[in-house]
């Protein structure tokens, strides 16, 4: 599978990075464990101004993530850096949910998402472009799976306009409101926030990134 294996840094110099699958555990998996104690903790916990400040990478997440199923096929990632396994995005999402305007067919659905700061990188070689990984990895997955390229998510009402901009940016469309989406009745509710992919704009989202591939 072609994740990023390199980001760019500043001085034209890129850095060498890898990506860690999170096997299913009974327990915290180790990798969110120092997730938490080397990035959330210490930096992103402490930003009112982050999102993602209140995720719960040693718990809830990884339980939210891993009960949904086998059917949907639930997934963590981890992108590292080589040099020294110093952890920089997680990425918490289901291969196999409902598709938006089909729901007997596949889609991704990115559950989590996240990169670190630029103060947790910077005694590491500061790379760029860590969330653009981050997503570039869910992306990857939907073009290469049953997905077939679609792929859907929710942006935290904590990112405010800025998060959709972000998610627009990176090619991302919004979900008309009345659009109805996968689930059960009285489940989810589209409060205008929800973003998706179709499979040609998930080409040209991956393509924006090959200059990072290895």
């Amino acid at each position: 599978m072609p994740f990023i294996r390199q980001l760019p840094a500043a001085g034209a110099r890129v850095v060498d990075v890898t990506v860690h699958e999170l096997p299913r555990t009974l327990g915290v998996p180790d990798r969110c464990k120092k997730w938490v104690d080397q990035v959330h903790g210490p930096f992103i916990s402490q930003n009112p101004t982050r999102t993602d400040r209140d995720w719960d990478w040693e718990m809830q997440i990884p339980l939210l993530t891993f009960a949904a199923g086998v059917v949907r096929r639930p997934r963590m990632f981890q992108l590292c850096l080589v040099r020294d396994d110093f952890p920089i995005a997680m990425v918490s999402l289901l291969e196999r949910e409902r598709r938006i305007g089909d729901q007997r067919q596949s889609a991704v659905y990115v559950w989590y998402l996240t990169g670190a700061p630029l103060e947790a990188v910077d005694a590491h070689g500061a790379p760029r472009l860590i969330t653009a990984a981050a997503l570039d990895i869910a992306v990857t997955i939907s073009l290469e799976s049953a997905a077939q390229g679609h792929l859907w998510l929710h942006a935290a009402p904590e990112g405010g306009g800025t998060l959709m901009d972000w998610y627009r940016k990176k090619g991302l469309e919004s979900v008309p409101l009345g659009t109805r989406l996968p689930g059960p009745v009285g489940g989810r509710t589209n409060d205008g926030r929800y973003f998706r992919l179709a499979p040609h704009s998930a080409k040209a989202v991956s393509d924006s990134m090959n200059a990072y591939r290895a």
